[in-house]
């Protein structure tokens, strides 16, 4: 007896209907959903070395590949074979940090005595290769190998989202204006004036005009106002009104539209606004052999 071909694909409806219920449903396919189930972020943000969600979960070491390159810090000790990364200060501590173990060991016994004889400005450490000198917080290992100089942490990508002043030993970040610092000194956030009303961005297609939250999550209280094809989109913040070309097929065929949005809780009054032939812009060779376009 044959099995019906619907029969076959219960187990993978069934799969799909249970990955519909654990996904939140705020996100869409091309988003990434946060640990918190309720932020939504675009996949692309993910394991880019910025923190997108409220809890880092977008660069979380069981979500980003392990195969991206990983570069240790000054002062940081790199584990045999992997990409973790250990401060030296925690070498030869009594607890094992690294998976193979290569930051413990007899070496730590055997060689803390040879530390006194290298000289270090700082610090030295007993490791694998023998005893290795490394230097305070901010401050980077010269080429000798003993003394130790200011590290400009201002020089590696991402130390601070936007301003970075490098000091003697340490570095500030800060924002340009517009933006907050925020509690952990280093990223920055637009200011959100009024308090209750989130920035939203319109995005025109030749589709539709949607609203959505910088986070990339659709505003859902609006509905999608249907275009034949959007050319061009304005919005006036006092009168709360968006108005965009509407394209026909021919010149007469399109119109100015405009609709207000009170409060973003939708598109209402939509109205068109009739556009003469005139207003077309007509494009020729001016007196000069030069393109000319006029607008009426």
């Amino acid at each position: 007896m044959l099995t019906p071909p619907w029969l076959l694909l219960l187990p993978l409806l069934s799969a799909l209907v249970a990955a519909a219920i654990d996904a939140p449903k705020t996100c869409s396919p091309k988003q990434f959903a946060c640990r918190d189930q309720i932020t939504c972020i675009s996949k692309g943000w993910r394991c880019d070395g910025e923190r997108d969600c409220p809890d880092g979960s977008d660069e979380a070491p069981e979500i980003c590949p392990q195969s991206k390159a990983q570069r240790c810090q000054p002062n940081e000790h790199n584990c045999l074979g992997t990409e973790v990364c250990v401060p030296m200060s925690r070498l030869c501590n009594g607890v094992q940090d690294c998976v193979d173990g290569s930051d413990e060991g007899p070496h730590c016994r055997e060689l803390r005595g040879n530390c006194s004889r290298l000289g270090c400005q700082h610090h030295c450490v007993p490791t694998l290769d023998g005893p290795t000198c490394y230097c305070n917080s901010s401050f980077q290992l010269q080429a000798d190998g003993k003394t130790c100089k200011d590290f400009d942490e201002c020089s590696v990508y991402g130390t601070c989202s936007q301003l970075c002043t490098n000091t003697d030993g340490s570095f500030t970040c800060g924002c340009v204006e517009g933006y907050l610092l925020q509690p952990d000194n280093r990223s920055c956030k637009a200011k959100n004036e009024p308090v209750d009303r989130p920035p939203v961005l319109l995005i025109a297609n030749s589709q539709n005009i949607l609203a959505t939250y910088l986070s990339g999550a659709q505003v859902s209280t609006i509905t999608p106002t249907s275009t034949r094809q959007t050319t061009a989109m304005d919005f006036n913040y006092v009168n709360e009104t968006v108005c965009w070309v509407h394209v026909g097929d021919s010149a007469a065929q399109t119109q100015l539209k405009c609709a207000r949005m009170p409060g973003l809780k939708g598109f209402v009054d939509e109205h068109t606004i009739n556009i003469s032939l005139s207003l077309h812009r007509r494009s020729g060779k001016g007196a000069q052999g030069k393109e000319v376009t006029q607008h009426g």
